[in-house]
């Protein structure tokens, strides 16, 4: 299936991964909550990584805000650990209610995988594994069906994605959404009560909405001309057919030892098959002990470089630590220097800058000698670091008074001082709401080695955190000493490359911010930070005080809309900022989306404008219209109007008011003049044009499509009856506006000698323009 991450990519429909450190589950592709009951407990994932979710089997569950499992077509892989077997069914993962009920059940049966798909007219599919699972190990689950009934289109894989475990036929089609929201642990009853408990372990639950390959990526090594691959005991040879990939191919490459490379002597090559279609890069991991690049170049390498452009715009960069010529020889070197030469000898080199007290110390004791007579004292001119305000022990402040007016007196005190390196902290900790998503330093620091460091903690600031990448958590560091922070802090480009998914493993309400600042007297390190900047998954300014009590609001979406014609517009917006998504249903059935979801959560406020086919429509009858709404936290409102059925667009009805046609031109009553004698000019009929498009029209145009007649025959149009004033076709400079109707008039003139035509037909049609 290339991997699961190209696959959740492209097409993932949900991924509950139990990965938060606390609280809900989420499902982090279609924004999906999961509410845990009776405290289900997060235990170590599958691979050793995150956390996977424990289950007692008699009360815990998680239930969510949605089916979440698409209609039709369908890939769900998951994993799962448990050793307790059950000789009846037991559902780990449903949106079914059991029995005849619409949705699909995963779960145990005596020992094995049973999966369910059902509707309300019978089971759609029964596929159970022939692999017994309860062996206390994790089980790589995936199902997969293309939501035919075609042959052999259901398949179970345990374990092995190169073989199915079990096949089977769909006996049904799937037309319609689970009946209850998806729940984790067990099964929900029709009247919401929990059964059938699962006793285990679930993680990484992966749901699509389309079949998605179970061959994982393929790899082998091109190796003088030959592909070989490594059984586990010695290279093999083969060839590079996709069979052969597919069949001899390693999926990963860590099970190779530097000494079994070492046996592939000259170059090789790693040669990479996947049937992921969008594939853009691979990376492998390669089984080999940490070494430095002396370990292969030695301390003194040569790089010869080879160009035809200007060789002045050549960069080597070695990629190694920034450094000063004191951190190798110390901050008192000793310059030895030898020749046979007797010319004066002169010994530059290049400091940082420094000043007498670096030297010599607080006190310094100068001794001046000169041979000119005349000089009877001494003058001594010192430069120095030092101001009046040193001598002051402990905090100060600085006051000052001025006669100026406060809009003109200039309140700057400009200071300079020798740097000394500082622990800088929030006064107050900041409130988070919801998930931590990012912290950001803009550190602009001057300096050939970074020297800042930056911490996090929460209200008690007495323990501070650091991300350590080994446990993939935050752990408390020593801050005792400038030698520890330096050891344990976190650099400006270590905090900033803190992913948002570990950023949310932050479980604590507050947040609070260190920065260790260190500078040099010599101004070659000069640590500076613009600012920081964090971000949470939630929008402020919803709290409020009222009647001395405190209320965390979320106010519920809130939808102005109306239905004008057969056109639904309005706007779906939520004071909060928290994105929102809506369905609509026609008459107690879903209409959009057809499978009954929501739509996709975007910003508000979102738009709506939708029009309602007539075909769906109660002609001439009540229908009942409703919009279901939600912002991301599942809170769920509606809104419902009914009307009188009727089609959209400029339609034709006759005096009893019944329609003519539809809005699509499909014929629902002829226009009858009956029989016409040659000669003779028919009555004149009435016809009624109404306009329901919604919006008023303008240049009304009816005209008639008369192709058919026999010659000798002609249409007539009238604005009135009394007088009937004849013209072949009528061009309206009017507007008629919404809902309102006119009455315009046809007849039919024939001349003698006319052809006879038994059938004879024409259309009326009318254009407008909107108003």
């Amino acid at each position: 299936m290339a991997n699961s991450k190209d696959n959740l990519n492209k097409y993932g429909k949900a991924f509950i991964g139990f990965d938060e450190t606390s609280g809900n589950a989420m499902d982090s592709i279609g924004g999906y909550t999961g509410a845990l009951n009776n405290a289900p407990t997060r235990v170590e994932g599958w691979n050793g990584k995150g956390y996977a979710m424990n289950f007692n089997g008699s009360n815990q569950y998680i239930q969510y805000n949605n089916t979440i499992v698409p209609i039709g077509a369908k890939s769900v892989r998951y994993k799962i650990k448990t050793s307790v077997s059950v000789t009846t069914f037991v559902a780990c993962i449903a949106n079914s209610a059991g029995g005849i009920t619409n949705g699909i059940q995963f779960g145990l049966e005596n020992e094995k995988i049973l999966i369910v798909l059902s509707s309300s007219t019978g089971n759609i599919i029964t596929i159970r594994s022939n692999k017994t699972i309860t062996d206390g190990k994790w089980h790589d689950i995936l199902f997969t069906w293309d939501g035919t009934t075609n042959p052999k289109t259901v398949k179970l894989f345990v374990d092995n994605m190169m073989a199915p475990d079990s096949i089977e036929t769909a006996k049904l089609l799937e037309t319609n959404i689970g009946y209850k929201n998806l729940t984790i642990g067990c099964r929900t009853q029709p009247n919401d009560s929990k059964v059938t408990y699962f006793h285990g372990q679930l993680d990484q639950i992966e749901i699509y909405d389309r079949i998605v390959s179970p061959i994982p990526d393929k790899h082998l090594i091109q190796h003088n001309s030959q592909y070989k691959y490594h059984d586990g005991t010695s290279w093999q040879i083969t060839t590079n057919t996709e069979e052969n990939f597919i069949k001899y191919g390693m999926n990963n490459l860590e099970h190779i030892t530097e000494a079994q490379w070492k046996e592939l002597s000259g170059n090789k090559s790693i040669v990479m098959w996947s049937d992921f279609e969008d594939k853009q890069f691979a990376s492998v991991v390669l089984n080999k002990k940490e070494f430095k690049v002396q370990d292969f170049l030695g301390d003194t390498p040569q790089v010869i470089y080879y160009t035809d452009s200007d060789a002045s715009q050549i960069i080597v960069e070695t990629g190694v630590e920034p450094y000063s010529v004191y951190d190798y020889i110390g901050e008192l070197p000793t310059v030895a220097i030898y020749t046979e030469s007797n010319k004066d000898i002169v010994v530059s080199t290049n400091v940082e800058p420094f000043d007498i007290y670096d030297e010599f110390g607080e006190s310094v004791e100068v001794l001046y000698y000169t041979d000119d007579e005349a000089m009877t004292s001494a003058d001594l001119i010192l430069e120095a670091n030092w101001s009046p305000i040193d001598e002051l022990e402990g905090d100060f402040e600085v006051v000052t008074w001025t006669d100026e007016a406060p809009e003109t007196a200039n309140r700057v005190l400009q200071m300079k001082a020798v740097p000394k390196p500082q622990f800088i902290k929030l006064v107050n900790s900041k409130r988070l709401y919801g998930y931590l998503d990012n912290v950001f330093a803009a550190d602009i620091s001057q300096s050939y080695r970074d020297e800042a460091r930056y911490f996090i903690t929460d209200e008690n600031t007495s323990s501070w955190y650091v991300w350590d990448a080994s446990t993939q958590s935050f752990i408390i560091s020593d801050i005792s000493s400038e030698e520890a922070i330096l050891k344990n802090g976190m650099k400006f480009t270590d905090m900033n490359k803190i992913t948002d998914k570990q950023w949310r493993t932050w479980a604590k309400q507050y947040l609070n911010i260190g920065v260790f600042l260190k500078d040099n007297p010599r101004d070659t390190i000069i640590s500076i930070v613009d600012n920081v900047s964090y971000e949470d998954y939630l929008p402020r300014h919803t709290n409020t005080l009222e009647k001395a009590s405190f209320y965390l609001l979320n106010t519920t979406a809130k939808i102005d809309i109306s239905l004008v014609g057969n056109t639904l517009k309005g706007v779906l917006s939520d004071e909060d900022l928290t994105r929102v998504q809506y369905r609509v249903l026609l008459n107690g059935a879903y209409y959009y989306p057809a499978d009954g979801s929501f739509t996709k959560l975007a910003a508000s406020p979102q738009n709506i404008s939708l029009s309602i086919a007539s075909k769906h429509i109660k002609i001439d009858d009540w229908n009942t219209l409703k919009i279901e709404f939600q912002d991301s936290f599942g809170t769920t409102d509606y809104w419902q109007t009914t009307f009188i059925g009727t089609y959209s667009g400029l339609v034709f009805k006759d005096v009893y008011g019944k329609y003519y046609s539809n809005e699509i031109g499909e014929v629902l009553k002829y226009l009858d003049f009956g029989i016409i004698v040659a000669g003779q000019t028919t009555v004149e009929h009435e016809v009624i044009l109404k306009n329901q498009y919604g919006y008023d029209v303008k240049n009304i145009h009816l005209f008639a499509n008369t192709s058919n007649f026999p010659t000798g025959m002609k249409i007539e149009f009238s604005e009135s009856l009394a007088p009937f004033t004849p013209y072949p076709e009528l061009k309206l400079n009017r507007t008629l506006q919404n809902n309102e109707e006119m009455s315009f008039f046809i007849r039919l003139q024939t001349e003698l000698g006319v052809t006879p035509d038994a059938n004879g037909s024409f259309d009326i049609i009318v254009r407008a323009d909107k108003a």
